[in-house]
């Protein structure tokens, strides 16, 4: 009997037969615990949905991610899923990805393409803002605050930190930017330039509002060390990682945003996988994050991973 007629007898669809597709998972880095969450959720899912992954660290260099995707798509590789290092850097592998007829979709950060790319992630813009809101309303009188950046060029920073800016804007010259620096994503980073500033400003700031929460655990450190109490500065972070959450409870970190990463991944991958098996439109996915504060901690993502 041939294979299409013991489909038809059996009641199957290609789509379930179908399974192992090759996708390409391309990262900026590896190197931060939410680039591994959003790494963790891919695998995971990949499983659940039967197909192979292949996740490319891009190790936080724009010329490599390229050449990774460029290679993915000589050896044969089916989708792609895109968190990129730069907006504007990986454009042109993006549209050789498109060239090739393949489908391919942008996870957390956005790419500046000709071409629209179906996106998945919450709304950095609006997650920036609604944190600054949160600030204001902690300070309705007003604020001198620290604001710690992430990585130049990416867009979660570019929209996270106008959505910070333009909120502060809107609360008018009573909120008060002492010092603004960039940190790079990283722990350490947010360590060093809190350790750096405190003693050199003529007093001691509000609030530290840091564009995630690995450089918003190390402003932490640094404020331990220099025997500050929990909740005596304010700080924010984003992401809610584990260990955020665990600071929130402890009161050393006001407020974080929950992306949902394991959801936008379960969710472009899905797409993903339903447009090369049986095109089905890619939508993407938009959506406010959720503010996480002491009082709505059960209802992170990841607060199961909390010890």
């Amino acid at each position: 009997m041939k294979l299409t007629a013991l489909v038809a007898v059996l009641g199957l669809t290609t789509h379930a037969m179908a399974k192992n597709e090759q996708i390409v998972f391309s990262p900026p880095t590896l190197a931060s615990p939410f680039e591994v969450h959003m790494q963790k959720s891919a695998v995971k899912t990949a499983k659940e949905l039967d197909v192979n992954i292949q996740v490319l660290d891009g190790q936080g260099s724009s010329p490599k991610q390229v050449a990774d995707i460029e290679n993915a798509i000589t050896r044969g590789a089916q989708g792609f899923i895109v968190s990129p290092n730069d907006v504007n850097a990986i454009a042109d592998a993006v549209v050789d990805i498109q060239k090739a007829g393949l489908p391919v979709v942008t996870l957390d950060r956005t790419i500046n393409a000709q071409k629209p790319i179906p996106h998945f992630g919450a709304n950095n813009y609006k997650g920036g803002h609604a944190i600054a809101e949160y600030v204001k309303q902690q300070f309705p009188d007003g604020a001198d605050l620290i604001l710690i950046t992430g990585q130049p060029g990416s867009s979660s920073n570019i929209e996270r930190t106008k959505g910070i800016r333009d909120s502060l804007k809107e609360g008018g010259s009573k909120y008060r930017l002492v010092a603004d620096q960039n940190g790079n994503w990283m722990r350490a980073e947010g360590m060093r330039i809190t350790e750096s500033l405190l003693p050199s400003l003529p007093k001691k700031p509000d609030v530290i509002l840091s564009a995630n929460d690995d450089m918003a655990l190390g402003a932490i450190e640094a404020l331990s060390a220099q025997g500050f109490k929990p909740g005596e500065i304010l700080v924010t972070g984003f992401d809610a990682g584990p260990e955020a959450l665990s600071r929130i409870n402890e009161g050393w970190m006001a407020v974080t945003a929950d992306q949902r990463a394991g959801y936008a991944v379960k969710t472009a991958m899905g797409q993903l996988v339903d447009n090369i098996r049986d095109k089905k439109d890619i939508t993407g996915a938009d959506y406010a994050p959720t503010l996480i504060t002491k009082d709505n901690l059960d209802q992170a993502e990841r607060i199961g991973e909390v010890k």
